[in-house]
């Protein structure tokens, strides 16, 4: 009986190595991997170094889909005349860089949905080692009998409109401790700060006898008493000023 098995596992086993082996087809050439899909690199120069700005939960108007493009003169001027027109700045942008025409600082603008943007060019009369090395290369890829190109630093500031503010200043923490308030930065043109006689350099002490010692607190009482009249004591100079504002609706 044993021997039977033996023999029929013989015959199993001859049966099995005469089957023929398979195997995958071998391609006549190379596998390729597929090509990895990467995301267009943006080469606007407007973009790539653009700086955004923390609004600190400031309200804005939506962007508008065809910014205005001012070419600025003098950027503290310039700053000032935004802030009183009743803009907040977004970002800026800077670098240096060989002709960048107007119409890139338009479309970074888009992008970010800026209402207007300064734009200020100035020649550089003496290139850095780096600007140089990037000149080189660039007229390398051109032509090699390409004419040297003039180098320009550009910068390109981005503002928004804001919504109707409540009161209608700009102000910053003053640097002396022992000395309370908040110095004014700018007033908006036709703002509650504004009809009431709020001038630059005023000094903000309290909205109805609450001390004011941040740009937050500030915008905490206004809005807690928005749309009503209340008492803005600040100092002007050396004189204590009490006077009447009507707040604006919150927004």
């Amino acid at each position: 009986m044993m021997r039977h098995y033996y023999l029929v596992l013989l015959v199993a086993l001859l049966a099995a190595c005469t089957q023929p082996v398979v195997r995958d087809s071998v391609p006549s050439k190379p596998a390729t991997p597929a090509a990895k899909v990467e995301k267009p690199v943006d080469d606007n120069p407007y973009s790539q170094h653009y700086v955004a700005r923390d609004l600190h939960g400031v309200k804005l108007q939506a962007g508008s889909a065809s910014p205005q493009l001012f070419r600025g003169v003098n950027e503290t001027a310039d700053y000032q005349r935004m802030l009183n027109d009743g803009y907040e700045m977004l970002g800026y942008s800077r670098f240096e860089q060989a002709d960048v025409p107007p119409s890139r600082a338009e479309a970074q603008a888009v992008k970010v949905k800026a209402d207007a943007v300064v734009i200020y060019t100035q020649t550089v009369a003496t290139p850095t080692t780096a600007m140089r090395m990037k000149q080189i290369k660039e007229q390398a890829q051109q032509s090699s009998k390409a004419a040297p190109t003039q180098m320009y630093s550009y910068m390109a500031t981005y503002w928004a409109k804001l919504q109707p503010p409540v009161l209608g200043v700009h102000v910053m923490q003053r640097m002396e401790k022992d000395d309370p308030g908040l110095t004014v930065l700018a007033v908006i043109s036709g703002s509650p700060a504004a009809q009431a006689g709020v001038v630059i350099g005023d000094v903000l002490l309290s909205i109805n006898g609450q001390k004011l010692d941040s740009a937050q607190g500030l915008q905490a009482l206004s809005l807690q008493h928005a749309g009503q009249e209340v008492e803005l004591t600040l100092k002007r100079v050396a004189l204590e000023k009490h006077v009447q504002v009507k707040l604006n609706a919150a927004p």
